[in-house]
């Protein structure tokens, strides 16, 4: 798989890699753009941490992200309920930084002015980070992000409700963006089904899982071509809204800290 340069790519060869290719579009983002998101993310890492073991900050502060599960083996908080999605979605002041970033300036270029989705209705652009454990149950099932707003979970905009600005609702076509910002490349990450997005056969079912209805797969996933996306600090992957996908277990020695968004990307058709 072929790590691409964002800049070099027109709005076509990029949209065409994604809706009628393998899905889905690996690059980097600078060094310069990684520090500041990584600067940012830990900033609201320590200000939870101080809120639920006060005692333990400085050691989680010195230790950095990527050593979290190593510090939280001697701390006496609920992981799961700790860092539930609400409480890692970035603050508007951090999304408008986000939003000056090279890799979202080029993003525009590309794609156009495109809307961030608000999916837990805050108010703002929702750009939420995760953090999963080497050995640990941290991650989700494989699914395509289309099933969650299927069921329910997102508008888009010229829904009712909205706050985005009025449009017809079949305007706006949603891509996801997935970061990485420490992970070890074949050992954590993200994996995914190339080609998936072109078919429309996937089963799956909705259950309420922590207060809302999420998609389970109904295919076995030993069953699916899986593959490992070789993303390393830095690295991102652009994909479509039905590509099957899902964190990959960390096998690594360092926890995987990840940060990601749904764009809402103008129809110009």
């Amino acid at each position: 798989m072929y790590v691409h340069a964002l800049e070099e790519m027109s709005q076509h060869s990029l949209l065409s890699q994604i809706n009628e290719a393998e899905g889905f579009y690996l690059g980097q983002m600078s060094e310069t753009d990684l520090a500041q998101l990584r600067a940012w993310v830990k900033e609201q890492f320590l200000h939870t941490i101080q809120c639920v073991a006060p005692e333990h900050v400085a050691l989680y502060k010195d230790a950095g992200l990527a050593n979290y599960h190593r510090v939280y083996q001697s701390t006496h908080f609920d992981h799961g309920s700790v860092w539930r999605k609400s409480a890692r979605v970035l603050g508007p002041l951090a999304v408008a930084q986000v939003q000056q970033l090279q890799f979202y300036q080029t993003l525009t270029q590309h794609l156009g002015e495109f809307l961030v989705s608000d999916e837990e209705g805050f108010g703002w652009p929702g750009i939420y980070w995760r953090l999963v454990r080497p050995g640990a149950s941290d991650i989700g099932p494989v699914h395509a992000d289309k099933w969650f707003w299927d069921l329910g979970h997102g508008t888009m905009p010229g829904e009712p409700d909205e706050y985005y600005m009025p449009g017809e609702p079949d305007e706006y076509y949603r891509l996801k963006i997935w970061m990485s910002l420490y992970s070890q490349p074949g050992k954590s990450g993200l994996r995914v089904v190339p080609s998936s997005q072109k078919s429309d056969e996937w089963r799956y079912h909705g259950e309420e899982r922590g207060g809302m209805t999420k998609p389970v797969l109904d295919e076995k996933e030993e069953d699916l071509d899986l593959v490992g996306l070789p993303l390393g600090a830095g690295g991102f992957v652009v994909f479509h809204d039905k590509l099957l996908h899902g964190g990959m277990p960390n096998l690594g020695d360092d926890s995987r800290v990840s940060l990601e968004f749904t764009m809402l990307v103008k129809n110009h058709k």
